[in-house]
């Protein structure tokens, strides 16, 4: 329940959007209701009246299938109590998260592909949109995500980003790119390895990396989520020779925290229905954690925590005894531990990084 009075809060989100890089400075017109609650505040940071989202298969790379159309909002939420932020976009109750080490190119004027590991989503807005919204919002993705301006793709291709046509040639275009810089962070690519069986639906997994999305931002705003259940790693650059690296306080989400939740669910799913023999070796190489910035991950009681809500909430088709459900959570949580997110900084960038949470 929204809190009628709880001025730090939205202090500590102004504060924020004060310290986003120019040209950003959110103007007033851009950003929509702020709701504030005991524990958080979450902004409406941009609304476009209309927009599509596609899911763009890996199991049959031509089949193009819109999830959603409708007006896309991006929402931020940022928590009172710690340093932990969280940004993710919508389109008619389609929610997906933003990440530092999930990659985003825009491949024309209107249109933007997202990576994540196991899905890839195509956005598009219509040429009513105005100039103005979808540069606030590349600038957005500069700052939430790991995001490339690749306008040039449109004019490579040949085809008008307003033909069903550009996105195939696009995608041939881009994925490769894609698939690189997830690679890079560490994260597999192309289709998750627990899709198999009764789990290999692409669309199942966007639908739970969507709860996976609305729930963290909830848990945190209710107090459900805290810094217990959260490790925050600093992968700033420590000051060298009397210059100071500042880039802000805040601490960003790794992918992980919502893909390790879809992970674990299929994982589940696919061991408490005797599927177990389909499991894939999962092929995720090292990596690195972008550099430069705070980036906070549950850790394994915050994901018990969250999969706890989801399966208590109707995720399995028959709710486990609590014995049972502890077991399959305990397998689903060495699963997703087998691969931990990479916490190295980048090697070109300056400087050392410190695994320790500051308020700094």
């Amino acid at each position: 329940m929204a809190s009628s009075s709880a001025p730090p809060p939205a202090s500590r989100m102004a504060s924020f959007l004060s310290r986003m890089p120019k040209p950003l400075n959110i103007p007033s017109g851009a950003a929509g209701r702020i709701e504030e609650y005991s524990m958080g505040t979450t902004m409406e940071v941009i609304r476009a009246d209309s927009s599509v989202l596609m899911l763009m298969e890996y199991e049959n790379p031509h089949n193009f299938r819109i999830l959603k159309r409708g007006n896309f909002v991006m929402k931020l939420m940022v928590q009172t109590i710690s340093t932990i932020v969280v940004a993710a976009c919508m389109v008619g109750g389609m929610h997906w998260p933003l990440a530092k080490d999930a990659p985003v190119v825009r491949v024309a004027s209107r249109s933007f592909l997202f990576a994540l590991p196991g899905l890839l989503y195509a956005l598009c807005f219509p040429p009513t949109t105005a100039e103005s919204t979808v540069t606030l919002l590349a600038e957005l993705f500069r700052q939430f995500t790991h995001y490339e301006d690749s306008q040039h793709v449109a004019a490579d291709v040949g085809v008008s980003e307003d033909q069903l046509g550009f996105w195939q040639k696009a995608r041939e275009q881009v994925e490769p790119v894609l698939r690189a810089r997830l690679q890079r962070y560490g994260h597999f690519t192309g289709k998750s390895p627990t899709a198999v069986g009764s789990q290999s639906s692409e669309l199942l997994r966007a639908g739970r990396m969507s709860d996976a999305t609305e729930l963290v931002m909830k848990a945190f705003l209710i107090g459900l989520l805290n810094f217990t259940h959260c490790d925050i790693h600093d992968l700033r650059p420590h000051p060298q020779n009397g210059r100071t690296v500042d880039n802000g306080r805040e601490s960003y989400p790794t992918i992980v925290v919502f893909s390790n939740m879809a992970e674990a669910l299929q994982f589940i799913w696919v061991i408490a229905t005797d599927e177990g023999h389909l499991l894939r070796p999962e092929n995720r190489p090292g990596g690195v954690h972008p550099s430069g910035f705070k980036v906070w991950c549950l850790n394994r009681s915050g994901l018990a925590c969250l999969l706890r809500v989801l399966i208590y909430a109707g995720e399995m088709p028959e709710r486990p005894a609590n014995h049972q459900l502890g077991r399959l959570i305990e397998r689903a949580r060495n699963w997703n531990s087998t691969h931990p997110p990479p916490l190295e900084m980048s090697e070109s960038e300056e400087g050392e990084a410190s695994t320790s949470d500051d308020s700094q």
